[in-house]
């Protein structure tokens, strides 16, 4: 395993900081925090903007990286997209209702975070493209449209001052949504096996 360099590491330390305290941390606390001197932390972040968008954009990337590896390792779009979301909601739930809610105060667009969006529209769309030609997913479904919806409606769960006005769980609005997505695309001769994954 590479070994980290010290600006990796603060990036880890400090976004488990932020797990547990939010982002309300300023520069000298975050330098306590970490027993260095806030030089230091000035020497690899030029503000506490860019911190959080470094850390941040570390989370994502990471994420990313995990997503892919699970579609290459995925037995079919079914299995694929199922545990995409897993990845998701155990990694989102790992930041914390604190974190989260904090990120959407800053107006960080969890979803479209430096343009991330395209990622996840990739994903939904290229997942929707192997079921039609695996023959699991209806054959006149138009994954334009059906990206759309399913990436919108992840989008808007994580909008300040939107759904989680109403919606605490996160990982039981992922759950329903994927549902309802992949029960709107099934062939009807396989929601057989669609059901053998939703058990």
């Amino acid at each position: 395993m590479p070994r980290l360099s010290s600006k990796d590491k603060y990036i880890r330390e400090i976004l488990n900081l932020y797990k547990e305290k939010g982002l309300r941390l300023n520069m000298e606390q975050i330098a306590d925090e970490l027993h260095i001197t806030k030089k230091t932390l000035y020497n690899n972040f030029e503000n506490k903007e860019d911190m959080i968008t470094t850390v941040v954009d570390h989370f994502f990337f990471d994420l990313e990286r995990k997503i892919l590896t699970s579609v290459e390792e995925s037995e079919n779009a079914i299995d694929s997209l199922i545990k995409i979301v897993e990845i998701i909601r155990f990694e989102i739930d790992k930041l914390g209702p604190s974190l989260i809610d904090d990120i959407s105060k800053e107006s960080i667009n969890m979803f479209d975070h430096s343009n991330r969006s395209s990622f996840y529209s990739k994903v939904i769309k290229d997942n929707l493209s192997r079921g039609i030609s695996e023959g699991l997913y209806r054959h006149n479904v138009d994954p334009e449209y059906s990206t759309i919806f399913y990436t919108s409606a992840i989008e808007l769960f994580y909008k300040k001052g939107h759904t989680q006005r109403f919606i605490r769980n996160s990982s039981k609005y992922h759950s329903e949504l994927v549902k309802h997505h992949l029960y709107s695309i099934i062939r009807a001769d396989k929601i057989d096996i669609l059901e053998s994954y939703l058990k």
